[in-house]
């Protein structure tokens, strides 16, 4: 089970970034073989004083325990052009920071077998994003998205386009501690490799909630994604509130 991207074959090229560490980007051209996309716990690189940095993560992630919901209202990006197939997903999630559960929900902004595409989805690790397919959804479209658990080991995952007003909304097992939050701007895994970074245009996660409440979110707690030495994409400090923030491509 799992959301499936075009039919395409992946070579790997392996670069080494900032920290010293190895990673192996996919990237891909026409081919019979489908590649599964999950969108996984944060690959952490290293910190500063200012921001830490990961291979696959650009956003916040705040940690704590007990943790039971978490809402975003994002506005979903367009992608321009690359020379090879690039992936780019904005979530909401618990967990993932700091441990190997997640449970999550999001869009796809990617640019892949010579053409933008776009949907929704959910994941709970380890199993493979999933494509919420009522929801179609485009550049520009307003969407608000949601995790909370209900009780015991049932969650409620919600997504609603606020443009179109189509909305999705299922209740799934989980079990992870509930150990952090994230909103999150993401190069998933491709094919069991790491993507590259979609071209996206510059979006703002606004109205956040953890457990019902405003995250209260600081600078010291931004995730710049980096791969080969770049930095790829790099959220700005929290607005006034810390409610909010907006995600740029720096590639």
């Amino acid at each position: 089970m799992g959301r499936k991207s075009p039919a395409r074959i992946f070579t790997r090229r392996t670069v080494v970034l900032a920290a010293g560490f190895a990673l192996t980007v996919a990237t891909a051209a026409a081919s019979p073989a489908a590649a599964a996309e999950q969108h996984g716990r944060a690959h952490l690189l290293g910190h500063t004083t200012n921001a830490q940095y990961s291979s696959n993560w650009s956003g916040y992630a705040e940690t704590g325990s007990g943790d039971t919901s978490a809402t975003a209202t994002w506005t979903v990006p367009s992608v321009s052009p690359t020379d090879s197939d690039t992936y780019s997903s904005a979530w909401v999630g618990i967990d993932g920071d700091k441990n190997s559960n997640l449970i999550q929900t999001g869009t796809e902004s990617d640019y892949a077998g010579g053409a933008a595409e776009y949907s929704a989805w959910w994941e709970i690790l380890p199993d493979y994003s999933v494509t919420i397919s009522s929801v179609p959804v485009s550049p520009g479209d307003s969407i608000t998205a949601s995790v909370a658990k209900v009780s015991g080991g049932t969650w409620k995952i919600s997504l609603k386009n606020n443009t179109t007003g189509r909305s999705w909304s299922a209740t799934k097992t989980y079990t992870g501690p509930g150990e952090s939050v994230e909103y999150i701007q993401e190069a998933p895994t491709v094919g069991g490799d790491q993507s590259g970074v979609a071209d996206f245009s510059k979006f703002s996660f606004k109205n956040l909630k953890a457990n019902g409440a405003g995250p209260g979110l600081t600078s010291s707690d931004k995730i710049i994604l980096q791969q080969n030495g770049t930095n790829y994409s790099t959220p700005s400090n929290p607005n006034s509130t810390g409610d909010g923030f907006s995600v740029s491509y720096t590639g």
